[in-house]
């Protein structure tokens, strides 16, 4: 069981950008999840921009740790800049929240519910007492390097709009967070998505 739900969330994280909810939720057809869906891709414009001045990685070398650092601090440095203003709400808006977290609620309800909380909640959650570092729930703070990322559990993340690749779902807590994994940035939370 545990190497299905693997291979399943190995096969959706790659995924390309697809609009849209579980067939349950009205898909693309609901205004806010086609609000989220081009607020996502806005947000992602901007990273492929800001990613695309910032101090080049040459991937015919042996990969430079620090090239690699240099590069995830400028694009994460240039998104802060574009985004200055940017806060709780402006991609997680008050209409997908209600969708998202009802979308969760009915997940976690489920016959796979029980487990799927755990895995939520478990030990790779940065909230969890055993963690070794602790993330500051703020948009655009840097993710700490040494605090775990949650599992997000596949029947959880196959019920919510897919993302483009470097963009995840992540939950710290009971909160949901949008990840900008290749620059290391909270893009935003939803506050309390598990109930």
């Amino acid at each position: 069981m545990f190497f299905q739900c693997v291979m399943l969330a190995v096969m959706f994280i790659g995924a390309p950008h697809l609009t849209g909810v579980g067939p349950a939720k009205g898909g693309d057809t609901d205004p806010a999840i086609k609000d989220f869906n081009d607020r996502v891709q806005r947000y992602w414009d901007l990273h492929k921009k800001v990613e695309d001045a910032a101090p080049p990685i040459d991937k015919k070398k042996e990969p430079d740790p620090a090239a690699i650092v240099a590069h995830e601090r400028a694009t994460a440095d240039g998104i802060r800049a574009a985004r200055m203003n940017a806060a709780e709400g402006d991609i997680f808006t008050p209409a997908v929240q209600k969708i998202l977290v009802a979308t969760i609620k009915q997940e976690l309800s489920s016959g796979r519910g029980a487990t799927a909380r755990a895995m939520i909640l478990g030990e790779g959650n940065p909230k969890n007492p055993e963690s070794p570092a602790r993330v500051d729930l703020v948009v655009n703070a840097k993710y700490p390097p040494n605090a775990p990322l949650s599992t997000v559990p596949p029947s959880v993340l196959l019920s919510l709009p897919k993302l483009p690749q470097g963009l995840e779902y992540r939950f710290v807590g009971r909160h949901l967070i949008l990840y900008d994994s290749k620059a290391n940035l909270i893009v935003d939370i939803l506050r309390n998505a598990v109930r």
